[in-house]
């Protein structure tokens, strides 16, 4: 009976560890994914055009969610992912119709993005409104931006775009391979630099941050302001992925699939807990789900949402577990 009580506790130990690592978290379930699909629809998933589509898709989505990931960390919330994205692409895509520099228009998204970031970070900091507030805000405020300056139109014609889509071996799109390096440059900000402890420290505890004599509003600022970069690089790489054209509405809703790819890759939304690795799986995880729904035949969009949202829950309800409380 000791005997197997010692195995029961070591067994259970080693389930504990698994489940609290930032890594090995959204890995497990992401490998169910991949077992499931092989086992359900296995020629259709594992195809070269099945992959290369996912790729295409999870793209500018793992950009927007390491955005927000930067801002959850800090324990806050952000829901202008989505419209950021939207207005992003269309100033870029607006700005390359009439200068015909496509240069320009990157430069243009990034710093749009870098603009929408810093408002919201001093929204929530110098003028104390609650990130869930200023961002609902703003969800409205850049969506209707983009529908002003579009005038309601889509915007095509953005061929140099195309270069976010070509392929490295006829399936890893160079799109994706800029976000993967971004992810570094963004992992090593945090788990390297100053910045990324005080970050983790504000989303623990940012009263005992502050009383330590740390900028925490500074700190805020910035990581709203990485967070609006991370929306004008998903809103650039959303042209080239979504067909060189960009429409009014897009982007809408993202920022739900932005929260949702946080909290499926382990990002605790109290905040002080997750990393870039968790945002990308996450990312990758939800992109897949509704791959796989899709080859199974359910492409009705409210069966794919309702399926979804039941597996965020039992997410969430897997990553809350052993806290006595939340907020």
């Amino acid at each position: 009976m000791k005997g197997e009580s010692r195995t029961n506790a070591k067994f259970k130990s080693i389930i504990d560890m698994l489940s609290r690592s930032e890594i090995l978290r959204p890995t497990m379930p992401l490998l169910a994914l991949l077992i499931i699909a092989s086992l359900i629809v296995p020629e259709k998933f594992w195809s070269v055009s099945n992959a290369k589509i996912v790729l295409l898709q999870v793209t500018p989505l793992a950009a927007i969610a390491t955005g927000e990931m930067l801002v959850i960390l800090t324990g806050g919330i952000d829901l202008t992912p989505g419209s950021a994205l939207g207005f992003t692409a269309m100033v870029s895509a607006l700005t390359y119709i009439s200068t015909n520099n496509f240069y320009l228009s990157l430069i243009v998204a990034v710093l749009s993005g870098l603009v929408i970031g810093v408002l919201n970070g001093l929204l929530v900091t110098k003028f104390k409104i609650f990130s869930f507030v200023a961002t609902l805000a703003g969800l409205a405020i850049w969506r209707a931006l983009t529908l002003f300056i579009s005038g309601g139109k889509l915007i095509y014609g953005l061929q140099p775009y195309e270069v976010f889509a070509l392929s490295i071996g006829n399936l890893i799109p160079l799109g994706f391979i800029l976000v993967i390096l971004v992810e570094m440059v963004v992992y090593l900000l945090l788990k390297k630099t100053v910045f990324g402890r005080y970050l983790y420290a504000i989303g623990s505890n940012e009263e005992a941050v502050r009383l330590s004599g740390v900028k925490a509003d500074l700190v805020k600022i910035i990581a709203f302001t990485l967070a609006g970069l991370m929306y004008g690089l998903g809103g650039i790489l959303t042209i080239g992925m979504a067909g060189l054209a960009v429409d009014p509405w897009t982007g809408n809703g993202f920022e739900l699939n932005a929260i949702a790819s946080c909290v499926m890759g382990g990002i605790m939304l109290t905040g002080g807990v997750g990393s870039p690795v968790g945002a990308f799986l996450g990312s990758l995880l939800l992109t897949l789900l509704n791959n796989i729904l899709i080859l199974m035949g359910y492409t009705e969009f409210y069966i794919r949402q309702m399926i979804t949202a039941t597996i965020l829950i039992l997410a969430a309800m897997a990553l809350s577990r052993g806290l006595k409380y939340v907020k």
